[in-house]
């Protein structure tokens, strides 16, 4: 039998509000997945210039949470591969943001995705949240039926979780 050790990480819930701090005090709804390993976070207008420097819109062109779009400019970027749920692989860029999660400040890495067609804009993955939060499912900072009121959310159910709508 493991002995358990007493923990001084924080109980986050299944969904919680994260701020980008160096960009804005705005709280975004976030995802808490401990099936994925990276972290996401929605981004459009992705190019590298001449330089090789990475330029993107943070939440820019997602249907809900644009009016919150922030410029990020790094030469500090990786590319990723990427495998979901359903097995489908791609590359994606991947940048590190500072962020402020459960009363806590840090920096972490999140992968550039379309996450247009998802409630929640961010997701948090294991490498985010190991070593840092222990995760209670029962718990949320958020609820998904006032998100979705508070913010006109009108997305078909099934492609929230990322599957083509029913009969499509």
């Amino acid at each position: 039998m493991k002995t358990e050790k007493k923990s001084h990480k924080v109980i986050i819930g299944r969904a919680e509000e994260i701020t980008f701090v160096n960009f804005s005090d705005e709280k975004i709804p976030a995802k808490t997945d401990t099936g994925a390993y990276r972290s996401a976070v929605h981004a459009d207008n992705i190019k590298i210039d001449d330089a090789g420097t990475l330029h993107s819109r943070i939440l820019g062109g997602h249907p809900v949470f644009n009016d919150m779009a922030f410029e990020v400019e790094t030469n500090d970027y990786d590319v990723v591969h990427i495998a979901n749920s359903f097995g489908d692989r791609e590359d994606r860029y991947e940048v590190k943001l500072r962020v402020k999660v459960g009363g806590h400040i840090f920096t972490t890495p999140f992968t550039l995705a379309d996450r247009s067609k998802n409630v929640y804009p961010v997701l948090l993955g294991r490498l985010m949240l190991n070593n840092r939060f222990l995760v209670d499912t029962s718990q949320s900072d958020i609820n998904r039926t006032e998100l979705k009121r508070k913010y006109k959310i009108n997305f078909v159910p099934d492609e929230e979780n990322g599957r083509p709508a029913k009969g499509e």
